[in-house]
């Protein structure tokens, strides 16, 4: 037995503030070396646990960076879902919705509740990248996150997707505009902390799980990004020539700003050139479908009174509208302009059993540039 004493235990990891915003339910899909851990759902609030769930950066350098770079840019905890896959397993393969230690494994999880998910990969060393500017791989992942996100959508668990832009041939000639592959659903994140033509989807993700749906990835206010050196390929960001033109392509970049230091966002581009072409719009429209569909719920194969002439009792319509109406105000109030709820009265419902909705969503709007006329003036 110990002699008598006063026994103290000191804590670590208090000073990491949990972040309440709860708009953004992230996942992770990273290439793993343990085999235990492929194909193997975890639930982590912090680099700690992933540590202890044994992604460590001894045994999992590729996937344990990325972790890293996430929760320090978070700046505290938070509920991340992360699934590992074998370096055998390309992103086109991880997204692909009838694989089956893919994406939907994921989801499944987490019971529908993962509102955005990057995808990164470390390929074996015999792996072909092809000779073009990007992995042969992040063309095939945009163009089957579009199948995946819209079955997603159709099922009310609708899904964004960052995907890592990783550069094969940097001498090469771009020939992948993403903003061409209709996709709105999807990123294609391009530059990395590290020279060796990775991407840092972390970052992205940690952004969008920190804020709201609503605030953009490069928001001014939230100041500039943890990363303190950037690279396209392995090329530093600022020596980088052609960075705007693939910025403008459609490429979700970074960026410095003149008289501010440190990293940011350029434009949240998506993969699309619609009214989703910013992945702001898509993460509004999504959190909107999600509260419509649980705010409706209660309505399934109730009873609806019918007028005469078979159109819907116009107190039953407006019970319906206000019903979303008050929903949408009430948990996007600050995140949107306004919203329109309407139910048509002359619709048949008796033969059709289908109460058609219509809802319409204001969004914000963003100053992405800003233009300033300047000159001397002789008075004012």
């Amino acid at each position: 037995m110990p002699f008598p004493g006063v026994n103290v235990n000191v804590t670590n990891g208090n000073l990491l503030k949990e972040i309440s915003a709860t708009d953004c339910v992230p996942g992770l899909i990273v290439t793993v070396k343990t085999s235990s851990l492929v194909a193997k759902v975890l639930k982590v609030y912090s680099l700690a646990d992933a540590e202890k769930a044994g992604i460590t950066q001894q045994a999992e350098p590729f996937a344990h960076a990325l972790l890293d770079e996430y929760y320090t840019e978070l700046g505290g905890t938070k509920l991340l879902y992360v699934m590992g896959t074998d370096s055998s397993t390309t992103m086109e393969i991880a997204l692909k919705s009838t694989e089956a230690n893919g994406v939907m494994k994921l989801i499944r999880a987490a019971g529908g509740d993962i509102t955005m998910i990057a995808v990164a990969r470390e390929a074996s060393s015999g792996y072909n990248a092809g000779t073009a500017f990007l992995d042969k791989d992040v063309k095939a992942a945009v163009t089957i996150a579009k199948a995946t996100g819209e079955a997603l959508q159709k099922a009310n668990t609708p899904v964004r997707f960052l995907i890592e832009g990783i550069i094969a041939n940097e001498t090469a000639d771009n020939d992948f505009d993403p903003n061409t592959a209709t996709n709105g659903f999807a990123c294609v994140v391009l530059g990395g902390t590290n020279s060796d033509g990775h991407a840092s989807v972390g970052l992205a993700l940690a952004r969008a799980a920190k804020y709201g749906s609503h605030v953009k990835l490069g928001a001014g206010s939230n100041g500039a990004l943890t990363a303190t050196q950037m690279y396209i390929g392995a090329t530093p960001l600022e020596e980088f020539a052609g960075l705007e033109t693939l910025h403008d392509a459609g490429f979700l970049t970074f960026m410095t700003r003149p008289g501010a230091a440190g990293y940011y966002f350029g434009r949240d581009n998506t993969c699309a050139n619609d009214d989703f072409r910013i992945l702001v719009h898509g993460r509004i429209i999504d959190r909107a479908q999600r509260i419509a569909a649980q705010a409706y719920l209660p309505f399934i194969e109730e009873s609806v009174k019918m007028t005469s002439d078979g159109s819907i009792e116009p107190a039953d319509a407006k019970h319906i509208e206000t019903t979303l109406d008050q929903a949408l105000r009430t948990y996007m109030g600050e995140q949107i302009s306004d919203c329109e709820v309407v139910v048509p009265v002359k619709q048949d419902v008796i033969n059709t059993s289908t109460v058609n909705i219509q809802v319409k969503v204001l969004p914000l709007g963003y100053a992405t540039w800003i233009e300033v006329s300047l000159g001397l003036a002789a008075s004012l």
